[in-house]
């Protein structure tokens, strides 16, 4: 089933649902409206010419009565089931509201992976974690070898959707517990927690051979350069990533598409 098709079969409960609440709603306001014409026709015939013994006529004037307050309180209770699922839809839409725009704030456009902004925030609080609780960290910055040529050669957009495959591919390989931000142009940085300096070096090495051996877009292949460094309890987010670029300059230095592994 297609997902036009899905969304009409959602729909459908939910209409027959309102037509429903109109019929409930139209029959009690011509029941109610029966009931009063009912009513007054008694009481206009008591006054008019009144019976030898009222008091069976009152008692049908007062049954009418109780079968009028009978069908107000269902057309309240109706109509107050209405408001609460209105408000609780509203509620729903606001939070799906609220959760797209906390994505917008910390998710990069192009790539769908975190941006600087969210970096911040992460690294300062796992720098914390090494400093207080002696835990281990680290990062590993990334670069597209020659991204500029591969833009000039292929175009700008056929750039920006490598950019975005190279994000997503590289996410599908880490543990649900590393990170991914874009930095700047081709340039990414993974915080690794709980991930000591040697292991963060197989995993930058094992990125480099498979994305060094993909095709992208089915006839780019690119390779990547990376710098590995492991978070220090002196470390301030500044002097962390100051760290990570030394290391990938130097991976960049010595001939691209290799790893460099700084233990300072």
């Amino acid at each position: 089933m297609s997902g036009a098709a899905q969304a009409d079969h959602g729909k459908r409960p939910a209409q027959r649902l309102r037509t429903k609440y109109k019929l409930f709603y139209v029959l009690s306001l011509a029941a109610l409206a029966a009931l009063f014409c009912a009513n007054f026709g008694v009481i206009y015939t008591l006054l008019i010419t009144p019976p030898e013994e009222p008091g069976a006529m009152m008692k049908f004037v007062y049954l009418l009565m109780v079968a009028g307050f009978f069908i107000l309180a269902a057309q309240a209770l109706l109509v107050f089931t209405r408001f609460v699922a209105m408000l609780g839809r509203e509620d729903a839409t606001m939070e799906e509201m609220n959760q797209q725009l906390d994505k917008l704030t910390i998710l990069d456009d192009l790539t769908k992976v975190y941006n600087r902004h969210k970096f911040e925030a992460v690294a300062e609080r796992e720098l914390e974690n090494v400093r207080r609780y002696h835990s281990t960290l680290s990062g590993i910055m990334f670069d597209i070898d020659d991204f500029k040529a591969l833009n000039e050669a292929h175009g700008y957009r056929t750039g920006d959707r490598l950019l975005a495959s190279l994000a997503q591919f590289v996410s599908a390989k880490l543990r649900s517990t590393d990170y991914v931000f874009r930095w700047r142009g081709g340039k990414f940085i993974i915080l690794a927690p709980h991930t000591d300096l040697d292991k963060a070096a197989i995993v930058a090495e094992k990125l480099r051979r498979i994305v060094g051996h993909k095709l992208f877009g089915g006839k780019i292949r690119m390779t990547l350069s990376l710098g590995v460094v492991q978070g220090r309890e002196d470390d301030s987010t500044e002097t962390f990533v100051h760290r990570i670029q030394s290391a990938l300059t130097g991976a960049k230095a010595q001939g691209k598409n290799r790893v460099m592994v700084s233990r300072n």
